[in-house]
């Protein structure tokens, strides 16, 4: 049976982002999509890894400053559109 990531951990991932600074709703759920499709990928590795271990496993993959990177990116190419 393959795991899937519930309402309450989606629920998560969207406090998991507003935490780390990330304030725009449509960038949060791009994130949130990512983390979530990112998380149920190791289940299929690893069935027994917590949530919480996986979400944080898969955070480490943004490096040192987080989703500051993404947020900046997102900010360049909205200035870019004006």
């Amino acid at each position: 049976m393959e795991l899937k990531v519930n309402q309450e951990q989606i629920d998560r991932l969207y406090r998991f982002t507003r935490e780390h600074f990330v304030e725009h709703y449509d960038l949060q759920t791009e994130l949130v999509d990512h983390l979530s499709n990112a998380i149920e990928e190791q289940w299929k590795e690893n069935p027994k890894l917590s949530f919480e271990d996986a979400l944080q496993k898969e955070f480490k993959k943004f490096g040192v400053f987080g989703f500051m990177d993404v947020v900046e990116q997102r900010q360049a190419n909205s200035k870019q559109k004006i």
